[in-house]
């Protein structure tokens, strides 16, 4: 579901100061100038990304251990902390490698089969498959990235995640091809968790996070307390960058070793994708670009990283934007760099710019007084939403979506094109709606989950009694129509 996916998600820890991360910054600041790289490119590249609306929410570049890029694009914050998406399996491969630098697991050659002695499952294949298996996308299993990682969805409908993983046919046999699954990481969580007693937030934090300094995480959990694997870590763009920088470096921090070389080295182009693009241990690789290795999640979360360059790339964003070029933009700035040129007050300017909201619409039409403090229903949908709801609080006007499950969501709406932020009621996260009328009776409201990626459209077609309302979201390809009638005067 949005699966009232809109919001319900797995146990979330609340925060004291919700959203909001107080991570430590070790870069200083330089021009891009003084780094060899050319500012214009920059300029001109955050222009573009205004012009033409990308949904980018962060971006930061890191060369030769100073900050030349960090741009926050309005409506975001700094200060947020972010969902990375698949970007977490590369952070659960790592753990997994400390894990096994600490002697907590054999290796990962070590059958999966060892970890679930419960499960009495009589298959040769299945007894093939090693923890290197998981970590490749190569289990073998008949799963895929084919329909939105049906197999995915499937599983988190069961009541037993490991059974339905380890009951999933094979379409190939171990270690022989590469198809995405993100159910090879949920066991790896599995896997983690049984090994050190702990969860892979929990060792997360001991062994990787408060070595580097995080400031506050967030991540996932399914119906048993196990982290999600494959994603749903949030952290902030600064603590993505320590980990780039961290795989840079060959797993040393302040000259302390937090996880080993040799394992850092296994992140090779082992299993062939398309074309020149392959996948090793959690992580991204190019033929084309054999200094550089990614992490990539969906909505555009990236971490590239050039070791030989010097150079850590962090970009976050939300439904609909996805960052495959930010890596030549940043090589582009390192091509046309000329010492003779210095454009970083341009690059400054342009920064200031992007951080702020555009001018608000002069002339605001209001709500039609006719949908003020009425619930329009819903019949039994995919998204699991039920009923929507308009309020007017002094001069302020309310959005609220009321669910299946009788939860719902109440957010202020900027009826004036610019974001009212408010924050989610489950996990105190901050969130961005907005406003305005395509015509007479056409709204369209963008309702921005910002750190959760999702950037949903609502157009809302007003008709006396009835609504007409679509749904759509790039990210999760959500494409939904309903038709609300009142569901009673109040």
């Amino acid at each position: 579901m949005i699966h009232k996916c809109f919001f319900l998600i797995f146990g979330f820890l609340i925060l004291t100061i919700p959203g909001l991360s107080q991570s430590q910054k070790p870069w200083k600041t330089s021009s891009p100038e003084e780094q060899g790289m050319n500012s214009l490119t920059f300029v001109n590249a955050i222009k573009h990304f205004r012009q033409d609306s990308f949904n980018i929410h962060r971006l930061l570049i890191i060369r030769n251990n100073h900050i030349v890029v960090d741009v926050s694009f309005y409506p975001f914050k700094d200060i947020y902390v972010h969902d990375l998406a698949s970007v977490t399996k590369s952070i659960t491969s790592l753990l997994i490698g400390i894990a096994i630098d600490k002697n907590l697991i054999k290796g990962d050659d070590e059958p999966i089969l060892n970890y679930f002695p419960e499960y009495k499952i009589k298959n040769d294949t299945l007894e093939a498959v090693t923890i290197r298996d998981l970590l490749n996308m190569s289990s073998g299993f008949q799963c895929s990235w084919n329909n939105g990682e049906k197999e995915l969805t499937q599983m988190r409908k069961t009541n037993d995640w490991v059974k339905f993983m380890l009951t999933l046919p094979f379409s190939a046999d171990p270690d022989k091809q590469f198809a995405y699954c993100s159910g090879n990481y949920y066991l790896l969580a599995e896997i983690l968790q049984r090994a050190t007693k702990m969860t892979c937030h929990q060792f997360a934090e001991k062994y990787l996070f408060k070595p580097l300094s995080f400031g506050k995480s967030y991540w996932l959990t399914n119906y048993k307390g196990v982290n999600m694997g494959w994603g749903d870590l949030h952290i902030s763009i600064y603590d993505m960058a320590k980990i780039g920088c961290l795989v840079m470096n060959d797993g040393k921090w302040n000259g302390r070793q937090i996880i080993s070389k040799q394992w850092l080295e296994k992140i090779q182009p082992l299993h062939p994708i398309q074309g020149t693009e392959s996948y090793g241990y959690g992580w991204w690789l190019d033929s084309e670009n054999p200094d550089e290795v990614q992490a990539v999640g969906r909505g555009g979360q990236r971490l590239f990283v050039f070791k030989s360059r010097n150079m850590v790339i962090a970009t976050m964003g939300g439904g609909g934007y996805e960052a495959g070029d930010i890596d030549n933009i940043a090589l582009e700035a390192i091509k046309t760099f000329n010492k003779n040129e210095n454009n970083y007050n341009l690059l400054l300017e342009q920064i200031k710019g992007v951080e702020q909201p555009n001018p608000p619409i002069a002339h605001v039409k209001e709500l039609p007084v006719n949908a003020l403090n009425k619930t329009f229903a819903f019949g039994q949908n995919d998204l699991g939403l039920s009923g929507l709801r308009f309020e007017r609080h002094g001069a302020d006007d309310y959005i609220i979506l009321k669910f299946a499950d009788n939860s719902r969501e109440e957010h202020q709406i900027g009826m004036n094109n610019q974001y009212r932020i408010s924050y989610e009621n489950d996990f105190g996260l901050p969130m961005a709606v907005k406003a305005k009328w395509i015509n007479d009776t056409l709204l369209q409201i963008d309702y921005n989950r910002l750190t959760r990626i999702e950037d949903y459209k609502l157009r809302i077609s007003f008709g006396g009694d009835s609504i007409d309302l679509s749904v759509t979201e790039a990210s999760k390809n959500i494409n939904e129509h309903f038709n609300g009638k009142i569901e009673s005067p109040q």
